[in-house]
């Protein structure tokens, strides 16, 4: 039985490419050449503004980018102020709950210590919460300020309309809510850690705790204030296009 003829062999595959620079090996020198002159002639017409490459995006659909971004924005504000509340509440029902436990067995370590550092380890995480929830507002708030410039800038308006720092706005009565949470949680703890029953210096650590609480709560403000005015100062807004 005479042999098939074996099967003819496939051309090899076209990898030449004319609609980039990069291109590959069997790309021809000529070719590219033409095309990196082509390449440097848009960009010195458009260097001296004879040549405008237009873009896909037109402001409408930047407009509402902005929009959806800024929704996400008071969307992560709401959150982080409701995730401190939610921990707090569930801190203090859980110190609640180690307060009023009795346990019939024994306990590797006494209930007695438990309960007495119940209530410091719930004020000392408040606080340090408090801290980072205050530091997630200040990057919201300089994102939505961002975010509303943009637009401004899509209108037409001036940057410099977009209000920083409002003490009636919403974003810094919440942070102020955090803020004097915080202040009170580092009050109480310090409260916890000085006091000693039937000693002299009662007083003293009552007053130390309460300017210690006073200091973190101002801290938290001014840090908040601090922060957004120099993040959007107005040379920073002006480049915004």
């Amino acid at each position: 039985m005479p042999e098939s003829p074996p099967p003819a062999p496939k051309p090899p595959p076209n990898l030449t490419r004319t609609d980039d620079v990069l291109g590959n090996a069997l790309l021809d020198e000529t070719q590219a050449e033409k095309r990196l002159d082509e390449i440097e002639m848009i960009g010195e017409e458009e260097a001296v503004g004879l040549h405008k490459l237009e873009s896909s995006i037109t402001p409408g659909m930047r407009y509402l980018h902005c929009s959806r971004t800024i929704h996400q924005l008071v969307t992560d504000r709401n959150r982080s102020v409701g995730l401190y509340l939610a921990v707090a509440s569930l801190l203090w029902t859980a110190s609640s709950a180690l307060l009023n436990a009795k346990p019939s067995g024994r306990l590797l370590v006494p209930i007695e210590t438990i309960q007495r550092w119940c209530l410091p380890a719930t004020f000392g995480t408040l606080t340090v919460l408090a801290v980072f929830c205050g530091l997630l507002l200040v990057r919201t708030r300089v994102g939505l300020i961002y975010e509303v410039a943009k637009m401004n800038v899509l209108l037409g308006l001036p940057v410099g309309r977009v209000s920083r720092i409002n003490p009636l706005g919403i974003f810094f009565i919440m942070h102020a809510l955090v803020s004097i949470a915080g202040g009170c949680s580092a009050g109480l703890l310090t409260l916890h850690l000085l006091y000693h029953p039937g000693a002299e210096s009662d007083g003293r650590a009552a007053i130390v705790s309460a300017l210690i609480g006073l200091v973190v709560a101002l801290a938290l403000v001014f840090l908040y204030i601090g922060m957004v005015r120099y993040t959007t100062a107005d040379q920073k807004l002006q480049g915004i296009r």
